[in-house]
């Protein structure tokens, strides 16, 4: 039994491999060409696009994990179903659930794996293909966001600190500006929030300390046109790709504390701890999809012939399944977004659906 599980894992983890990859890298080079417009006017390297497309790899490897392993389970039980090999270990004595036993181990890995990536390789390669974008087109801006700070050098020269950033909003809290001379740091502006009004900032119980007299004087409200508007940099620093999920923890807590809740941001933390384990349920469900069938209905496919397109059979089912599930939990994760469902709750109420059915089909598989 323990040669015949080493088998069926290493087909399995060899058509996993193979199916992830060529499937991250086919969308690699799309995501690549959609770019092409913006990069090629700017005449980049070839060695920089090519980084581009290796960066982005990551990513797709993360959005095609699922799939991916429903498609590989399904293939490998496919193939063993044609052969006939299951019909020969129910008969020699063998139990299903004992045999598959390994394959509930290997999900629950798959499942931790595909959460490392989220939280270690996807936000690092998304850092480096947001940067090399930058470079190619000239963008490059001196921002430096972390946690909801955010550090930045203004159009006149000064250097700025947003010690909260709002996201989708045009106000933001704790500002620091420190203006420059030619002789060195000319004052301090702090400002408990900023507004942005049509085409400056409106500052708010503002503090301006004055380097070389170092007097300090306090006023209600001043406008500063120094900072550029929120267009020029929102774009550059609210990135949920980017971010582990502890730093979307961090940057959600100090949004509340400051008395601000952003729904979008709820959603897709909630989003980052559900999508991995959907990764061991569709193995589950892949499985049972292949084995689970009855001895008279797997008599019954071998009379019609059936099992010598058990790839393609297999393929199709894969491919449908997927669907259904990326449709379901977009669809879910857009009345997250609305508000129209708890943020919490929208994105793990397709992967619960699965995981139950996965869980219900893998339990009762016949031995």
């Amino acid at each position: 039994m323990i040669l015949v599980q080493k088998m069926y894992i290493r087909d399995f983890l060899k058509t996993l491999c193979i199916l992830t990859l060529g499937l991250a890298l086919i969308f690699s080079i799309i995501g690549l060409t959609d770019k092409a417009e913006e990069f090629i006017p700017h005449k980049p390297p070839a060695q920089m696009l090519a980084l581009y497309a290796l960066y982005s790899l990551p990513k797709f490897v993360q959005y095609m994990l699922p799939m991916a392993v429903l498609l590989s389970s399904l293939f490998v039980f496919s193939q063993a179903i044609r052969r006939r090999e299951i019909i020969v270990i129910k008969a020699a004595g063998g139990k299903m659930q004992s045999l598959l036993r390994p394959f509930v181990v290997l999900g629950v890995l798959l499942t931790m794996a595909g959460f490392l990536l989220g939280e270690v390789l996807v936000p690092y390669s998304a850092k480096n293909m947001r940067s090399i974008a930058n470079q190619i087109t000239k963008k490059e801006k001196n921002i430096t966001f972390k946690e909801g700070t955010l550090y930045m050098r203004s159009r006149d020269g000064s250097v700025v600190r947003v010690g909260l950033y709002m996201p989708d909003s045009d106000s933001y809290r704790s500002i620091t500006i420190f203006r420059f001379a030619h002789d060195g740091l000319l004052e301090r502006i702090d400002a408990a929030a900023a507004t942005w009004k049509e085409d400056h900032w409106k500052l708010n119980n503002v503090s301006r300390l004055s380097i070389a007299t170092g007097k300090t004087t306090f006023v209600p409200e001043m406008t500063y046109e120094g900072i550029e508007s929120p267009a020029t940099f929102q774009d550059g620093v609210w990135k949920v790709e980017e971010m582990s999920l502890m730093e979307l923890l961090s940057f959600k807590n100090r949004l509340q504390e400051a008395g601000y809740k952003n729904i979008r941001l709820l959603t897709d933390i909630s989003s980052r701890a559900a999508y991995p384990v959907i990764n061991l349920f569709m193995l589950l469900l892949g499985i049972s999809l292949s084995v689970g069938g009855d001895q008279r209905l797997l008599q019954l496919r071998i009379l019609q012939g059936v099992q010598s397109h058990a790839g393609i059979v297999s393929a199709g089912i894969g491919l449908i399944i997927s669907l259904a599930y990326w449709l379901g939990y977009s669809f879910f994760l857009s009345l997250g977004y609305a508000g129209t469902l708890p943020p919490t709750l929208a994105p793990w109420i397709i992967p619960v659906i699965f995981s139950g059915i996965s869980a219900y089909l893998f339990i009762n598989i016949p031995e």
